[in-house]
């Protein structure tokens, strides 16, 4: 099984492993890793961004 599961991982391409590495993780009890965020950025902008986020996010959904 062990040789199965090696085939099958390097089958997947890199996109796809962040899942099966937090599932193996959560079953050996291995929760304290730092988790990667990639949808969380942080950047600078007008300082009237915040103020006009919903009229932006209305417009770039209205597309």
């Amino acid at each position: 099984m062990r040789e199965e599961l090696h085939h099958l991982v390097d089958q997947l391409p890199e996109s796809e492993l962040r899942p099966a590495l937090e599932l193996i993780r959560g079953r050996l009890g291995e929760d304290d890793h730092e988790r990667d965020l990639p949808f969380f950025a942080s950047f600078e902008s007008d300082p009237d961004l915040s103020e006009r986020h919903e009229e932006i996010l209305r417009a770039e959904w209205g597309r």
